[in-house]
């Protein structure tokens, strides 16, 4: 393995994957060849449970030659949904407007999933994430978003960067063939802002009976120490007392 190489990840809907590799896989085979950048789909069977969407892996030796890769495919997605009728022309002029190469540059192909599932009838609901802790909910490697997709069976869409409208924030789109799994994906992402926003607040909740609480420790801890002070200073004037009297006889 090459240090030195560059890779990327994207998604892509399920239903135009063999449009992608092509008859005898000319059209993957081509496209490879073109760019330099290799391309990896991930196995139907290795889809998380509920969502509609292969992971594509792209290597290759520089971010230019994946940029292209990229941009093949997501013109090919724009093309292939559009003949099928998933993808309307308003749609697609607006996918088509997305920016193809550099940072973000995957916004375009989240939009033709988030498209077909609502061409689907899937449900369809938002969540705000602080651009901050987007991390917190997609985990390390990956593995809290998977967690959070395979227990609800919802597909969850991160965008790259913030919302255009607010830096702050990023507006997580979750879909799922019916509103209870949609939601539930929601709630789990609420739940981990909710336990760091706690954390946050040294365990919540800890107002004026904690601080109550402590005095009390306090005190207490005090008297003890007060107590076992006075009795080594009993023992010891007692001693000190009784060789004392010894030395005057």
């Amino acid at each position: 393995w090459d240090w030195r190489r560059v890779e990327e990840k994207i998604g892509v809907p399920n239903g135009v994957v063999g449009f992608i590799i092509g008859r005898g896989g000319e059209s993957i085979t081509s496209m490879q060849r073109k760019t330099g950048c290799r391309v990896q789909i991930q196995k139907e069977h290795e889809m998380a449970p509920g969502t509609a969407q292969r992971v594509i892996t792209l290597t290759a030796a520089t971010a230019e030659a994946i940029a292209q890769c990229r941009a093949i495919i997501e013109t090919m997605v724009r093309e292939r949904l559009q003949q099928t009728g998933a993808l309307g022309p308003a749609t697609a002029a607006a996918a088509a407007a997305q920016p193809t190469v550099g940072p973000g540059s995957n916004a375009a192909s989240q939009m033709l999933q988030l498209q077909k599932a609502l061409a689907e009838g899937q449900a369809h609901v938002t969540v705000q994430v602080p651009d901050a802790d987007v991390g917190l909910v997609i985990g390390k490697g990956g593995m809290q978003i998977r967690n959070i997709q395979e227990k609800s069976g919802a597909n969850v869409q991160i965008p790259q960067a913030a919302d255009a409208n607010n830096p702050l924030v990023r507006t997580v789109n979750i879909t799922h063939p019916n509103i209870e799994g949609a939601n539930f994906a929601k709630q789990m992402i609420e739940e981990i802002m909710s336990s760091k926003a706690s954390m946050n607040n040294g365990g919540g909740g800890m107002g004026g009976g904690g601080d109550v609480t402590i005095q009390v420790n306090v005190s207490i801890q005090f008297s003890l120490c007060s107590f076992y002070h006075l009795i080594f200073l009993s023992l010891t004037w007692g001693l000190w007392g009784s060789e004392r009297r010894s030395w005057d006889c």
